[in-house]
């Protein structure tokens, strides 16, 4: 597995919309092998009860999948496009929420992203949580945030959070089929995974 450097993203970007609604800075003065990507909404968690069941087997050797169920969510702040001073949100201490970006992904199947937080995040005492990018996903990306410090920390909306780097795929993909595609938050009610 390679590494794409910043041209090939560029022309993936132009050519296949590897990323939409990119930054300016991104776009013109880019650095490392990665793009910055911004946090586009925070989300407080109002409501509880997520679950993930295993898959249960069966004696016909049928696949069956198990049902989950996220938690409820509220938005605190949200960038709003075209706005020239954006919403600020407070961490707070010890506090965990859900964050979004602001770019979307189209994902093609040779392709594997991977999100890594900026310095300036971990630095300042918060943690962002976030996995691999499967090929075919389409949509914004959503991690968990968490404020590890004891003092709040103020985020303004537009702040660069991460940095995405994409691999390339040698061999057989299958593309991304979940409930999150689209950049889904999370399922509120109980359903089906795929």
């Amino acid at each position: 597995m390679s590494v794409l450097g910043i041209n090939e993203i560029h022309k993936r970007i132009k050519k296949h919309s590897l990323v939409k609604n990119l930054g300016k800075r991104e776009l013109k003065n880019p650095e490392g092998v990665g793009i910055d990507l911004r946090l586009g909404a925070v989300y407080q968690i109002v409501q509880g009860g997520a679950f993930i069941q295993g898959d249960p087997s069966t004696s016909s050797g049928q696949v069956v999948l198990g049902k989950r169920r996220g938690v409820k969510t509220q938005v605190l702040a949200e960038f709003k496009k075209r706005k020239r001073n954006q919403q600020w949100v407070v961490i707070k201490s010890g506090e965990y929420y859900l964050a979004s970006t602001v770019e979307s992904l189209n994902t093609p199947k040779d392709l594997m992203p991977v999100v890594f937080p900026r310095t300036s995040l971990f630095r300042a005492g918060l943690l962002l949580l976030n996995s691999k990018t499967d090929p075919g996903y389409k949509g914004t990306l959503t991690m968990g945030l968490k404020n590890l410090s004891e003092f709040d920390v103020r985020l303004q909306m537009g702040a660069r959070i991460c940095n995405i780097v994409f691999f390339k795929i040698e061999g057989q993909t299958v593309s991304y089929r979940g409930q999150h595609q689209g950049g889904r938050i999370s399922p509120t009610d109980a359903e089906q995974q795929v």
